[in-house]
């Protein structure tokens, strides 16, 4: 009877993850780009380490503002955005973000989306509703691109001249110029890049190529303990704020030696207790990238030398307009996650930030500053910025 039980369990489980294949590829059967023999050049914004593209839906002259993302698995459209096209919801699926927050989206198609003057048919997209928490309405208010659409297409991706390229041919560096050639396979009916990478001679399959991040090199904790005779900083963070907000994270970081094919550098990576593996922009914007699709390759041009900005020992948030509260600090700190804070350097959030979004923007003048003079129950804290070298 329990053999009979848990057979029938994995043939309702079997039967709901087909029926939701089988609307996936329903909603992004009939998705195309339209044909661009040679490259078609698109701008970005590079707002806080991340690309923010400009696109208009359905037949709308009003551009909107999405975050370009290889790691989204379908492109999303903010709800009353999409209530305002007309967007009738086709299905609903879960939607899961690097934080290890899930929601119930629901999920329509875009007839077509252009992207500087290039057009996209028939995308699938989900509605999405931000969290209250979520930065990222604060640059890109509209949504996302996801692989979906970019799965479409080849791209070149140069961070220095802020400026997407595409073509429906495979794109490649100019000859006779350093480059570094990368294998990435997709999951069934996915678009994201997912690469091979060696870290301190471990082997961590299955990397998101992630140009929607913003940070550097993540993998999950477990590979950390493979390396116990590197020196490592712990922090507590719940600073990082994906489309659904924050989750606590544990993060151990060590200096080590990384290698993908033949490219090899030494950075700082973060070992997540939330098991996400994610190669982000703080790490690609030292290259430019061509991402062929065709051929299932990545190609890196480096453009400098790869650095990865050092760790915060301390971030606050705001909790409301005059206390401040502790979304990141370290073990052996006074502080503990969740704290108040009165004043920082002798200011409540109120006396610096105007909104939640002008927070998000300009918190980092703060930070950089070099002592910080945290009051806590009338108890004095001097953080001094060990961030900066």
């Amino acid at each position: 009877m329990k053999s009979f039980s848990m057979y029938f369990l994995f043939g309702i489980m079997l039967v709901l993850v087909s029926c939701n294949a089988y609307q996936q590829l329903q909603l992004e059967s009939n998705a195309r780009a339209a044909r661009v023999e040679n490259t078609h050049r698109i701008p970005f914004e590079y707002v806080k380490k991340l690309l923010i593209v400009e696109a208009n839906l359905q037949q709308k002259t009003t551009k909107n503002r999405f975050i370009f993302d290889t790691a989204a698995h379908t492109s999303k459209v903010e709800y009353a955005l999409a209530e305002s096209l007309q967007l009738p919801t086709k299905s609903r699926r879960s939607n899961g973000t690097a934080q290890g927050i899930r929601r119930t989206i629901e999920m329509t198609v875009v007839d077509r989306i252009l992207l500087h003057e290039l057009p996209f048919y028939e995308i699938a997209a989900g509605k999405l509703k931000y969290d209250a928490k979520s930065y990222s309405p604060c640059i890109a208010p509209d949504g996302i691109i996801g692989a979906n659409l970019i799965k479409l297409a080849n791209w070149k991706i140069d961070y220095q001249q802020k400026v997407l390229e595409t073509s429906q041919n495979s794109l490649f560096p100019p000859e006779n110029t350093i480059s570094h050639e990368l294998s990435f396979k997709t999951s069934f009916l996915s678009g994201i890049p997912k690469i091979d990478i060696i870290i301190g001679g471990e082997l961590i399959k299955n990397v998101l190529f992630d140009v929607g991040y913003n940070g550097g090199l993540v993998v999950p904790k477990k590979y950390a303990f493979s390396f116990p005779q590197v020196t490592s900083s712990l922090y507590i963070d719940q600073s990082t704020s994906g489309i659904y907000g924050s989750n606590r994270d544990t993060l151990i970081v060590k200096e080590l030696m990384v290698s993908m094919n033949d490219f090899s550098t030494k950075v700082p990576v973060q070992f997540s207790s939330l098991n996400k593996a994610l190669l982000g922009n703080d790490f690609l914007e030292h290259f430019t990238i061509y991402l062929n699709y065709d051929e299932k390759k990545i190609i890196l041009q480096p453009k400098e030398q790869v650095h990865i900005e050092a760790e915060r020992t301390f971030i606050p948030g705001i909790l409301n307009d005059s206390l401040w509260i502790v979304n990141r600090t370290t073990p052996n700190s006074a502080l503990q996650i969740g704290d108040t804070i009165h004043a920082i350097n002798g200011l409540q959030p109120k006396d610096i930030f105007t909104s939640h979004c002008d927070y998000f923007l300009r918190i980092s003048a703060l930070l950089n500053q070099d002592t910080l003079i945290l009051l806590k129950n009338h108890q004095k804290i001097i953080h001094r910025n060990q961030s900066k070298k």
